[in-house]
């Protein structure tokens, strides 16, 4: 009995040199972290110029980013605008230093140049150290009384007259009309979404379609407020919180499974990371991990919230691992839904090809 009291402690004892050596070294690393940050400030990139969405938040993450970074670094914002955020894509995974002292906001479009097989690609979207996404979003279709939008079938059943001006309220319309059969009557020759607005109000066009959610919420209250228009469509692929306790159709819901319906998805499916960060590849596992959790703090902290509300800017954080899994499926779908997603794209004018 006392030889095996004697084993039973010399295993105990063991178990806690082990802990206590695992604990040491967990010290140490988090020591070094933030040795490492103390010294180094944290830049973010955005690949497009100020004043943007992108650059919006980024300016805002940065305000608050490194009281949750071991060591409290210095954080600036460096814009590097070009080919729609390719460049600042590309530089992120080839250029800046791979020490944890570079990270960046990516166009969340940048896994569609890369499905796409873009000549300007010079990135793997699967390699980037995620740190997680802002926000969500969805894109939305409103229209005033004169396009007589009752039901949500009437979507597909009848024309609606609707102002384009560049970009997605362009592009979506197009590709609805493609892989939904919606149809939608574009009238091109606006600036802005503001002058596709006032064109409404006049009785000019019946409605815009291709709108982010985020800005239309802000961009039209006063005219939702006041019913000169309703949100007629929910374009995404999980309906929009806000949308459904409105009551708005959910594209997903009032289309067939198919192949349209999958490449539809695939075009989407970025809108889920709207605004992604992410470090280049190689950076070391342990101030990877430190900025993947400084990032989830910051998107909890009570300040930076009231700052974000400040500034009328939706707030939903997603984490790494769902971000990757979205581009694995991205890229595991079929081969014939990829081109015909990327086919939709180019017709409707995409410049990413």
């Amino acid at each position: 009995m006392q030889v095996r009291r004697r084993i039973r402690l010399a295993s105990s004892i063991t178990r806690l040199a082990v802990l206590a050596a695992l604990v040491t070294s967990s010290a140490a690393r988090a020591d070094d972290v933030a040795d490492f940050y103390r010294k180094t400030n944290i830049t973010i990139g955005v690949g497009s110029g100020p004043g943007g969405g992108y650059d919006a938040y980024a300016r805002l993450l940065s305000r608050h980013f490194g009281r949750f970074v071991p060591g409290h670094p210095n954080v600036i914002v460096q814009n590097v605008p070009g080919a729609g955020g390719l460049k600042g894509a590309n530089s992120l995974y080839n250029i800046v230093p791979k020490d944890g002292s570079n990270i960046a906001i990516l166009q969340n479009t940048l896994t569609l140049n890369q499905i796409a097989k873009s000549s300007s690609v010079a990135y793997d979207v699967l390699k980037f150290g995620w740190l997680g996404s802002m926000s969500t979003t969805s894109t939305i279709c409103a229209t005033t009384k004169n396009a007589q939008i009752e039901k949500p079938s009437d979507i597909f059943t009848k024309d609606v007259i609707i102002g384009t001006s560049s970009g997605s309220t362009a592009m979506i319309p197009a590709i609805l009309n493609s892989l939904a059969k919606t149809r939608f009557r574009g009238v091109k020759g606006y600036d802005s979404t503001n002058n596709v607005l006032l064109a409404m109000e006049r009785g000019e066009v019946n409605g815009v379609c291709g709108w982010g959610w985020d800005s239309a919420k802000v961009q039209a209250r006063s005219y939702l407020e006041s019913n000169a228009f309703k949100i007629s469509l929910d374009i995404a692929n999980e309906p929009n919180p806000d949308l459904k306790a409105m009551g708005v159709p959910f594209i997903m819901a009032l289309i067939p499974d198919g192949d349209d319906k999958a490449a539809l998805q695939l075009i989407l499916s970025t809108q889920v990371y709207n605004r992604p960060f992410a470090a280049p590849p190689g950076v070391p596992a342990d101030r990877l991990a430190a900025l993947q959790k400084a990032f989830a703090e910051t998107l909890k902290d009570s300040g930076f919230l009231a700052d974000a509300a400040r500034g009328n800017m939706d707030i939903s954080y997603m984490g790494p691992p769902e971000i990757e899994g979205l581009l694995s499926a991205a890229f595991k779908a079929p081969a014939r839904v990829q081109d015909r997603a990327v086919e939709e794209l180019k017709q409707a004018g995409w410049g990413g090809l």
